[in-house]
């Protein structure tokens, strides 16, 4: 089984609970979970904060890459975590082409970022929790014009436009210098169930305010017109 959790592009978590369920069914019929973690540890509030699933299930996989929690993309640097060590040559034997000569220069980067974990993740967090308590005025601002499930963690929100589909909203809003990822970016079948979803990061700290802004200025120029 293969789970994204905190989930993307919608910026949820499941319950500590739910997870304890799903671990159980898993183990009760030997199933592998491999858990797509890459937003872990920016939990808005972090006592919601799950177990990694290599932790919480001997069976556990857990996929983190430097890229999210740490900003550091170019590091391009990730690994995987498990306890069952038995399947440690087969994951390799996968991977090996596209993991056998990692640049030396990122494992050192990637070390310099790991010290300073702690950090940069209170920057990044800081950064974070402003942007969405923004984003959060703008939608109870506007909220004729736009819902969401409000994200708890990562820097991603997947917003509904409710008077026109996204892609069209896209290509309104590209041609001002707002960028978006539509529907049709995270879903093979887009219906009129869900082609005004659409995702916005905000893990940005100078760049978010200003798009934001424009964003606003759509809204009030061309949507409530």
């Amino acid at each position: 089984m293969v789970i994204n959790e905190p989930y993307n592009p919608a910026g949820t978590l499941m319950s500590k609970a739910l997870q304890a369920e799903l671990v159980s069914v898993c183990a009760e019929h030997g199933i592998r979970i491999m858990s797509d973690e890459v937003y872990r540890l920016l939990e808005h509030d972090p006592e919601i904060r799950l177990p990694s699933m290599a932790e919480a299930y001997e069976l556990g996989i857990s996929c983190v890459t430097m890229s999210k929690p740490w900003g550091a993309c170019g590091v391009t640097i990730g690994w995987l975590a498990f306890q069952d060590l038995q399947i440690k040559q087969k994951l390799t034997d996968a991977q090996y082409f596209g993991t056998a000569c990692p640049a030396r220069s990122s494992e050192i980067q990637a070390m310099m970022v790991l010290r300073s974990s702690e950090k940069i993740l209170a920057k990044n967090m800081k950064i974070i929790n402003a942007n969405v308590c923004s984003l959060s005025k703008f939608v109870a601002k506007y909220s004729e014009f736009f819902s969401w499930v409000k994200p708890v963690a990562g820097a991603i929100a997947f917003i509904k436009c409710e008077v026109m589909t996204s892609d069209e909203l896209g290509k309104e809003l590209a041609a001002r210098g707002i960028g978006i990822k539509p529907t049709y970016c995270f879903t093979d079948e887009v219906t009129v169930d869900n082609e005004g979803y659409f995702r916005v990061g905000f893990g940005e700290e100078v760049k978010f305010p200003i798009a934001l802004k424009a964003l606003e200025e759509f809204v009030e120029t061309v949507l409530k017109k």
